[in-house]
């Protein structure tokens, strides 16, 4: 018997069994506060919760196969670049969590893009913000289904095809049944898998590659520059600090990271959410990374580096517990999975649909959140069939547009009071396109080697306080719901 595919088939069973019942919670809930309950929890969950769906949502397969394969193919210097984002949830909850947890109880929020409808007021905004944000999440997601894949095919035999269905079905199953409520039980479960998970490969590698210093002595006679903080200059600086801002600094835009924000209980689960939040990513990040330069030493020759992970996880253990690593790494990516289709969903079927028609009804808003989850999984599904072999370069892609189009605006219009629509709008517009001619017929526009997104965000952010100071200032409302006594 197969203990690895044992282990692994329990711990799907119960995230089967979390949708069905979360279910049944949602489908109870009287349908004036059903969207409540689908895209926030009734927001009142704990600091662990918390903590787990900020960490899980944007540790994704960039951390848990990525990072890995990274580590693999460019040696330590991706060990330094990948921890950049262990500021993630202090970044996320400390400056902008407790404006965003007051406000979204002020004005009923509960979708990301509500804290920019009463911020901004603009129809323009949302429109334009649902259009990017579902462009550059769908394949974000994509590469999540892709690592997903990968994993159960390394771990059952099943070809990638059947390795990617059984990876979605389970998402599909908790997401559209049990939306946020599910979410967030699911990645409570992962959240342990996760950890457990991540300490068992790295000690696992350790022990079988013989010590540290055996796997670098084989490393430096590969290639030194394995043992280089940039690759021999492959990775000068400048580009390390603007990977550094991008996912570290910059994330405070991050839509699928905002879940944490408008949906915990109070402030000692906001506070409990950053500090058990920065010790589990700095967990996943640096025990995989070094797991994955560490694989390089006893297995030289993989043909997709973005392998390394679950290679290491059916060598370098005992069977049983390579059934959980490998649960663990569909864990992280099943989280990132679910908060993005909350994202996409709620964006789509409430604010864009109520924006577009206001009068639209609440069990017509029902029917088409999951209709649009369903949908917005599918595709992200399709564009799995495309196997690109190192999903990291797509995932950093993604990562950019999004803090390129939401920094500015979410970051500027909470703490500066004379930030308005048009400045937001400007921002958003003005980063875009910058973004996107550094990633096509400009490259230059990437100054001193950094990554197209620090440019973007940067003259965006100049843009949003240029126009805004230069246009008339918000309305007393906006004021006094954001800054004033209730």
């Amino acid at each position: 018997m197969n203990w690895a595919i044992v282990s692994f088939l329990a711990y799907t069973g119960i995230l089967i069994a979390i949708g069905v019942w979360s279910y049944r919670i949602v489908e109870k809930v009287p349908i004036t506060k059903y969207e409540n309950e689908f895209y926030a929890a009734g927001r009142g969950l704990g600091g662990i919760v918390v903590a787990l769906i900020i960490a899980g949502g944007l540790a994704s397969a960039g951390t848990f196969i990525a990072g890995p394969g990274m580590t693999y193919a460019y040696g330590y210097s991706w060990v330094l670049i990948n921890n950049f984002q262990i500021f993630m949830n202090l970044l996320l909850l400390a400056p902008i969590g407790i404006i965003v947890g007051i406000v979204a109880r002020r004005v009923n929020a509960v979708t990301y893009l509500d804290i920019f409808r009463a911020r901004y007021q603009s129809r323009a905004i949302i429109v334009i913000l649902t259009l990017f944000v579902t462009v550059f999440l769908l394949p974000y997601m994509a590469t999540q289904f892709v690592g997903a894949a990968r994993v159960i095919a390394r771990m059952t035999g099943m070809g990638y095809l059947a390795s990617l269905a059984l990876g979605s079905l389970v998402v599909l199953v908790y997401c559209v049944l049990g939306g946020m409520r599910g979410t967030s039980l699911a990645t409570l479960i992962q959240g342990i898998v996760i950890t457990l998970g991540c300490i068992v490969l790295f000690v696992g590698t350790v022990v079988y590659a013989g010590g540290f210093q055996r796997s670098t002595e084989i490393l430096a006679a590969q290639d030194i520059n394995f043992l280089s903080p940039s690759m021999g200059g492959a990775f000068p600086p400048m580009f390390a600090f603007s990977l550094a801002c991008l996912t570290g600094y910059f994330i405070v835009g991050m839509p699928h990271a905002m879940l944490g924000a408008l949906t915990y209980k109070n402030t000692r689960a906001l506070k409990r959410g950053i500090w058990m939040g920065a010790i589990l990513v700095l967990l996943w990040t640096l025990l995989l990374c070094m797991a994955g330069v560490i694989g390089r030493s006893l297995v030289p020759d993989l043909a997709v580096p973005d392998e390394i992970a679950p290679w290491l996880a059916m060598h370098v253990v005992p069977e049983a517990l390579g059934g959980i690593v490998l649960a663990g790494i569909v864990a992280g990516i099943q989280t990132t999975v679910a908060a993005m289709a909350i994202i996409i969903t709620s964006s789509i079927a409430s604010n864009l649909l109520r924006e577009l028609k206001p009068d639209v009804s609440a069990e017509r808003v029902k029917f088409a959140s999951r209709v649009t989850m369903g949908a917005c999984l599918a595709i992200a599904i399709g564009f799995a069939l495309l196997q690109p072999r190192l999903i990291q370069w797509i995932i950093f892609f993604s990562i950019g547009g999004l803090v390129t189009a939401t920094f500015g605006p979410i970051l500027l219009g909470l703490f500066w009071k004379r930030g308005n629509q048009w400045g937001a709008i400007a921002s958003i517009c003005w980063g875009m396109v910058i973004y996107g001619l550094g990633n096509t017929v400009v490259p230059q526009m990437s100054l001193w080697g950094t990554h197209p997104s620090f440019v973007a965000v940067i003259s965006s952010v100049i843009v949003y306080v240029l126009v805004s100071s230069a246009t008339p200032p918000p309305s007393e409302e906006i004021a006094r719901t954001f800054w004033g006594k209730r």
